[in-house]
């Protein structure tokens, strides 16, 4: 028996592995992923801390930053616009929104830009390197489930010791099935168009302002301030353009009980996201092979 792992022992220290690069278009070694997922871990738990340190809240602006932007949005699109949210409490409108928007912008914005803010790291040492894309979508969510903690506290209030409790009506069944395929349908959606954005700025990176911008009119074409029942119905197949418009109404209607766009368009909102997915993939797993040469 000693023999024998001594044996073992030689052949593993005189073993070398060699590492080249990829290349396949579309090649993802899934077993690799899996054997690095500490280190995925481990890049969560870094983002989430290095985000908060030296701040005097910390983990605290999760919860007042969707707060304060839902009184702001109040202020402007209810009170001085006028804009109806179906019956609906203004800050529960938002806020449901903007949940779902935030977890979407940030995790796309910061995966877009991870391989040129951790080039420093990449030139280094050898790991998969979807394993910081992944990361990041991993830690936006836990952002993203505080502050759904937050509006699930106000649901509560507002329905058990207010007036405006005749007007929500949460579906159970919606929230039980649909939610979690919501919230999929967005990580998926910021996963790959992060992936793809980020292939294409290693080597044009002044795409980066464009896509600042693109965001932002993104958000004015994302029912978060209006209902969707506002969007004319000559008008609709711009909702199949934009997938988070479907997710955000069906987590509205399975929370707060408004009207619901016609389930075609939360199907196709879930093949995008899905297709947008394997565009972004193919995208990084095309450019990983020669990145580190150009960033």
């Amino acid at each position: 028996m000693r023999a024998y792992l001594k044996k073992v022992y030689a052949s593993r220290l005189n073993s070398t592995t060699v590492i080249d690069a990829n290349r396949k278009w579309f090649k993802v070694d899934w077993v690799e992923l899996w054997q690095f997922r500490d280190l995925i871990y481990l890049f969560v738990q870094k983002e989430f801390i290095a985000r908060y340190r030296q701040t005097l809240l910390g983990p605290l602006w999760n919860v007042l930053q969707p707060l304060i932007m839902s009184g702001v949005l109040t202020v402007i699109f209810a009170r001085l616009g006028g804009l109806s949210t179906d019956g609906v409490p203004h800050v529960l409108f938002y806020l449901s929104g903007l949940a779902t928007w935030g977890y979407f912008s940030t995790a796309f914005v910061q995966t877009s830009d991870i391989l040129v803010s951790s080039a420093y790291i990449l030139r280094k040492v050898y790991f998969p390197r979807l394993v910081m894309p992944l990361s990041v979508v991993f830690s936006k969510a836990i952002i993203f489930f505080i502050q759904f903690s937050v509006f699930l506290a106000l649901l509560a209030y507002y329905k058990f010791f207010t007036g405006a409790g005749e007007v929500i009506h949460p579906n159970f069944l919606k929230i039980i099935f649909l939610t979690p395929v919501c919230l999929g349908i967005t990580a998926l959606l910021s996963l790959g168009m992060g992936l793809g954005f980020a292939a294409i700025t290693v080597k044009y990176r002044d795409l980066h302002h464009v896509m600042n911008f693109f965001i932002q009119l993104w958000f004015y074409g994302t029912p978060i301030v209006y209902p969707v029942t506002k969007i004319p119905e000559k008008y609709r197949w711009v909702v199949f353009l934009n997938p988070l418009i479907p997710a955000i109404d069906q987590f509205r209607s399975a929370f707060l009980g408004t009207p619901s766009l016609d389930p075609i368009y939360f199907l196709s909102a879930f093949a995008i996201a899905v297709g947008t997915v394997l565009v972004g993939v193919l995208l990084f797993t095309r450019i990983e092979r020669e990145f580190v040469d150009v960033i």
